[in-house]
């Protein structure tokens, strides 16, 4: 796993000296100027350090580990193992986990329906059913929150190569999990998927939803460091039927 294991001609001796010299480094700065940032610097390289040398962390990230059966269940691709890794990082305790497929395999402004067919939606459908299932056979399902989504939707119409584009009026969100009821379809297009007709949401809504699921306040407020009030959602509403 790239950042939890050391490269071949680095060994932990070696960390150690590095990690010395830069003490006696700060140890300076430090000395001419006490800010509060070091200290929340110094909080994250320790946090760092510790996951390198965790064995709970590599047991977590240990794969290999699985049956063979649940690894084909989950699909030998890249969506399928890291939501099979997903399942075992919340498993381990980690409490957001984004499973991707890689920069820009989603943006499908060419060969659009091949790409779907032979690629993208088998290696999603398969990945996204068998973590659910997996969830839900070891008692995982009720307390984790699993969502499917992107940032945008996909043009109705086709361009010029065969390909769909950026659409931003209407696109679709899979919930699953944390209580949510399951087997049911919120809103509606119309024929085109144009344009939302019934039940529109807006990413506030969304937002809102998800913190109160998450038994956050939505309407929690912070303040930035000069005294600007910060909240963590701007307006929005729980989205009835998923939140009651």
């Amino acid at each position: 796993m790239r950042d939890l294991t050391l490269r071949t001609d680095v060994d932990w001796a070696r960390v150690g000296n590095r990690r010395w010299l830069l003490d006696k480094m700060d140890a300076r700065y430090r000395a001419l100027d006490a800010n509060v940032d070091f200290d929340a610097l110094d909080s994250f390289q320790q946090r760092a350090y510790d996951l390198m040398r965790s064995p709970a962390a590599k047991k977590a990230f240990d794969i290999e580990v699985e049956p063979l059966a649940l690894r084909e269940k989950y699909g030998r691709t890249p969506v399928g193992q890291g939501a099979l890794l997903a399942r075992r990082l919340v498993e381990a305790g980690v409490r957001f986990v984004t499973v991707a497929k890689g920069w820009l395999n989603y943006d499908t402004h060419g060969d659009n329906f091949n790409t779907l067919k032979k690629v993208l939606l088998p290696e999603f459908d398969r990945a996204f059913a068998a973590l659910l299932e997996d969830l839900y056979s070891r008692g995982m399902l009720d307390s984790t929150l699993v969502l499917a989504m992107g940032e945008f939707g996909r043009t109705p119409r086709v361009n010029g190569d065969a390909g769909r584009d950026h659409h931003n009026k209407a696109w679709s969100i899979a919930l699953a999990g944390a209580g949510i009821p399951g087997g049911r379809v919120l809103g509606a297009t119309d024929k085109t998927a144009s344009e939302i007709t019934d039940f529109p949401v807006q990413p506030e809504d969304l937002l809102c939803s998800i913190y109160t699921i998450l038994g956050i306040d939505p309407a929690r407020e912070y303040q930035t460091p000069i005294g600007r009030p910060s909240k963590i959602v701007n307006g929005g509403k729980a989205i009835p039927g998923l939140v009651g």
